[in-house]
């Protein structure tokens, strides 16, 4: 597997108040009609409270944006909600004439320095978004009781499968607090309600890497392929890669993810949060750089 970079999409331009930094967790979904590609990603304003948008890119030639939206579709929570700080958008399901918009939401803390957790938000038409719930989908559990969040959900065989990174605990890196988390599973017949399984499907190597998050799921051909974000103990973000032949018991193969940092740039310091989408015969990843978004996302190209 081998992806090749195609530069740099989006970064604010700073001409809305709400969208003053980041394009971060970018998450596609292809309009064939409308031969475009829609992404929605989180930016935030001059206080870094988050909200949720997207941009149009040319399905023929995803480096061309088409439209920028000009309104963000999901604003922030009430104060208290789960959300009041800020969402930020993790995936994408059709169903019903309705789309699911998974997201992760947080609150800024005092002893600690954020809270996050998984959120609903539902669509008819995509350009405007309104909560399922003012509280998480998926709460603290008696295993599971410090944060988690970026759930990827499938829906296959009448079943929603989800994928999610499930906080541990609380780890000092470097002098700055992060969360150790490894990504877990869980299961639901409506997309609503769901039962998180209790073992994890990946967990860091704790020899050198303290998280792994951002998982984003693909099945092809009865095999489950997933990227995630990795996070190491001695440098920054870095895109993993692992298959399973059922979605629960998983191998890692990193080394077969294909993509790295770059010599010089915007994705040069960490490359993470990636998405991966199938445009006719063209498979593109959609990315985070520097600064965990804050210079925008870029994309690459699945060599043939």
């Amino acid at each position: 597997m081998k992806w090749i970079k195609k530069g740099l999409i989006y970064s604010p331009d700073k001409t809305r108040w709400w969208s003053q930094y980041y394009g971060i967790l970018p998450t596609p979904i292809f309009l064939e009609q409308e031969n475009k590609i829609r992404i929605y990603f989180a930016t935030t304003d001059e206080e870094r409270y988050g909200r949720i948008t997207y941009i149009d890119l040319d399905a023929d030639n995803p480096s061309k944006i088409i439209y920028k939206h000009n309104l963000h579709v999901l604003d922030v929570g009430e104060a208290g909600q789960f959300d009041d700080c800020g969402v930020n958008p993790s995936s994408l399901v059709s169903i019903k004439n309705k789309i699911y918009l998974y997201y992760v939401g947080y609150q800024r803390c005092q002893k600690i320095p954020y809270m996050l957790f998984p959120g609903l938000a539902v669509s008819n038409n995509g350009n405007k978004f309104h909560r399922y719930s003012k509280s998480p989908i998926i709460d603290r559990s008696k295993k599971y009781y410090i944060s988690h969040g970026a759930p990827f959900v499938l829906f296959h065989n009448n079943k929603f499968r989800m994928w999610l990174w499930l906080g541990k605990k609380w780890v000092t890196v470097n002098s700055k607090a992060y969360i150790a988390a490894g990504i877990g599973y869980a299961e639901s017949e409506d997309g609503l309600s769901w039962a998180v399984k209790d073992r994890l499907c990946i967990e860091p190597d704790e020899k050198k890497e303290f998280s792994v998050g951002r998982p984003w799921v693909v099945l092809e051909n009865n095999l489950y392929k997933m990227w995630y974000s990795i996070r190491y103990k001695d440098k920054l973000y870095r895109i993993g890669y692992a298959e399973s032949e059922d979605g629960i018991s998983w191998k890692r193969k990193d080394n077969e993810a294909g993509i790295d940092v770059s010599k010089t740039g915007w994705d040069s310091e960490m490359i993470c949060y990636p998405a991966v989408i199938k445009v006719r015969d063209i498979v593109y990843m959609f990315y985070n750089g520097n600064k965990n978004g804050e210079t925008g996302f870029g994309y690459a190209i699945l060599e043939k």
